[in-house]
């Protein structure tokens, strides 16, 4: 017997509700075997790995208080580390990001809290492309890397940012010494030869400036998932547009929604789905096929969300974005994060905001990387 058939996982909500079942009643490990199982078939469903760090997160706690009091007590770098790695693995960013910066600065002449910001600020930047994390991400690894003169790791993390950005002089500047601290090993070989084939050095490189240009025009110089296998979030691929557009689609047809949309980490629209679009792909009566309806006002929202609400929720260190809903007399709104881009859907006044929320992340998520049964 399969683990589906054990679980009943045949659909991204049958999961959902199973492992939350499960958590309920303090069934932790059933309920990261749901999870587990579901990632196997919905592997792009945001909703899902955020059920499982909520598990993971329950199941923590008593670890976490553990390591808390070493640190109170030592400051115990071991204590920091393994503080740091949990938050991550339960999803908690909040409180790993917080605890980095402590580590940073109970410790600022190690090299390991620098390298942990400055990984964790690199992330952020391939996220976002924002200059300060850009710059956060840079100064830490050269932190990092003054401190460990022959350490890889931040020589390789600096290159994939001087590499992304264009930053040519800066860029060569580490795979000169990558080269000398790699030897022979034939791993690293081909990361120096592609950054060497592509590097242009000029004498008046400003980094700061070229983090700038990169924010405003919102996507990098070069991708740098060529050699370094980081890739780089968003919702916007191009075998996912097609199944959006149908799943938002229905929901509209299934009347859970009103209006749907999915928008792209750039702000353009991914699918969208309105009754009047829909009925204007129904034939007439003289057989001549509808006009597309115009965008929907819910698009604005949407992008306003992903320019601002997303950026000051970082600006003002509230955490990550994950979802916001607008109630009044034209009905419910939710608007949500979808692994880069943002979704929304506006349904009746009276609709249930949790429930069309979760609607709307299986309706975009559902049926991304789904594998044949």
């Amino acid at each position: 017997m399969g683990i589906f058939d054990l679980f009943g996982g045949r659909t991204l909500e049958a999961v959902l509700e199973k492992a939350r079942k499960c958590l309920a009643g303090g069934a932790f490990d059933d309920a990261l075997k749901a999870v587990a199982a579901g990632l196997e078939r919905f592997p792009d469903a945001a909703v899902l790995r955020e059920t499982g760090h909520t598990i993971r997160r329950a199941q923590a706690r008593a670890g976490m208080d553990a390591l808390l009091g070493r640190i109170d007590r030592d400051a115990e770098p071991a204590a920091f580390e393994q503080l740091i790695a949990l938050y991550k693995d339960v999803g908690m960013t909040a409180e790993m990001i917080s605890m980095t910066e402590r580590y940073v600065e109970e410790h600022p002449d190690r090299e390991a809290p620098h390298l942990l910001r400055g990984e964790q600020a690199l992330e952020a930047y391939f996220d976002d492309l924002r200059v300060r994390d850009g710059r956060l991400a840079i100064d830490h690894l050269l932190r990092a890397g003054a401190l460990h003169p022959d350490s890889l790791k931040p020589r390789l993390l600096l290159a994939e940012i001087f590499f992304a950005i264009g930053a040519d002089r800066a860029l060569m500047g580490q795979a000169i010494a990558i080269e000398r601290l790699a030897g022979e090993d034939e791993v690293l070989a081909p990361v120096v030869a592609a950054i060497r084939e592509v590097a242009r050095p000029t004498q008046n490189e400003s980094v700061d400036a070229l983090l700038s240009k990169v924010e405003v025009s919102g996507q990098v110089v070069r991708d740098p998932s060529t050699w370094s296998q980081r890739k780089r979030r968003g919702i916007g691929g191009e075998q996912d547009a097609a199944r959006v557009s149908l799943r938002l689609e229905r929901l509209v047809r299934e009347e859970f929604a009103e209006e749907a949309v999915a928008i792209d980490r750039s702000g353009a629209i991914l699918g969208c789905a309105t009754g009047a679009t829909l009925d204007a792909r129904e034939p007439k009566a003289d057989g001549e096929g509808g006009e597309a309806a115009p965008e929907s006002a819910l698009a604005g929202v949407a992008r306003a969300v992903a320019r601002t609400v997303k950026m000051q929720t970082r600006e003002l260190e509230m955490g990550q974005f994950r979802r916001c809903t607008v109630e009044g007399p034209f009905g419910v709104m939710v608007v949500a994060d979808a692994a880069g881009g943002v979704v929304a859907a506006k349904g009746k006044k009276g609709t249930d905001a949790n429930r069309l929320a979760e609607r709307l992340s299986v309706a975009v998520e559902g049926g991304r990387g789904r594998r044949a049964s």
